[in-house]
């Protein structure tokens, strides 16, 4: 399936996508991709929703996500994180039968094992940060090293077969999936009713309905108005567009249910939003 969610853009001189980062407060709606996915959060915290299980990763905490897992996040205040993205090709070339693996480590893990073995893959981290902020003679070296330690303790400490079935289940309905967000993708500005959609996907509205929420663990409207918010949140912080321009301009439609569901997503308005965004960068810009 060649059609991701997420664009994920690898760092243009190692094989990864790597960031050590301090961030404002995001909501990325539901999705998925073909890369392994590994947060430390090393301030702040994150709440992560993976298979409609849902996580809280704090400080000194760390999260994987498997490749083609359903998964969102979401933090009201800033947090400091190091984000790595591995490929599924490079897992695919180096792991026998991958495609049969889930991946499953996360910061409810109690076994004393797990936890020796998440605080060594924080240092793996912690030390990539460190070799690629500085990037000495030879740093893709120790880099590619890192990777393949990393790699070594998921597989061996925190990995699961999964039945072919399964994985051919999830083929499928990640395939009508593919129809539908590429849809909202595309359209999320219109209105779009329940019938539209269905169609779109090649169903009746009934059993839309329940597929969609079986799957992606919300409902369809909840899911369209989450990718409204996550547009309007970047423009209101990369544009100087009034509010109600960008609320119209992003297909909402309702000015209180709006405030509203922002208000319960970011915890403030969009005003209080982009001034304590300017604030952060202003102090940033004098670090």
């Amino acid at each position: 399936m060649e059609f991701k969610h997420e664009l994920v853009k690898r760092n243009e001189d190692i094989s990864v996508m790597f960031l050590n980062m301090t961030d404002n407060a995001r909501i990325i709606p539901k999705h998925w991709h073909n890369h392994m996915e590994i947060i430390y959060i090393l301030d702040g915290y994150l709440e992560v929703d993976i298979n409609n299980s849902s996580y809280l990763v704090e400080e000194n905490q760390l999260i994987v996500i498997s490749p083609r897992d359903i998964h969102s996040t979401a933090h009201k205040d800033s947090n400091t994180s190091i984000l790595l993205q591995i490929p599924y090709e490079l897992l695919e070339n180096n792991i026998d039968d991958v495609q049969n693996i889930h991946f499953e480590c996360n910061p409810y893990m109690k076994n004393n094992q797990h936890i020796d073995c998440q605080n060594d893959i924080k240092i793996l981290l912690k030390s990539f940060a460190e070799i690629y902020k500085y990037r000495p003679l030879g740093y893709k070296l120790k880099i590619n090293s890192l990777i393949y330690d990393l790699l070594f303790i998921l597989v061996n400490k925190f990995s699961v077969s999964v039945p072919k079935l399964n994985i051919q289940k999830t083929d499928r309905y990640l395939d009508r999936l593919e129809l539908i967000t590429k849809y909202v993708k595309k359209h999320y500005k219109e209105c779009i009713s329940l019938d539209d959609i269905s169609a779109q996907a090649r169903l009746n509205p009934e059993y839309f309905s329940r597929f969609f929420k079986k799957y992606m663990g919300t409902t369809f409207l909840k899911y369209l108005n989450s990718i409204r918010l996550e547009h309007f949140y970047t423009n209101l912080t990369n544009t100087d567009y009034s509010i109600t321009e960008l609320i119209e301009k992003n297909g909402f439609t309702n000015y209180k249910m709006f405030m509203k569901l922002f208000k319960d997503n970011y915890g403030c308005t969009p005003s209080e939003t982009r001034k304590i965004i300017l604030k952060n960068n202003i102090k940033n810009s004098k670090m």
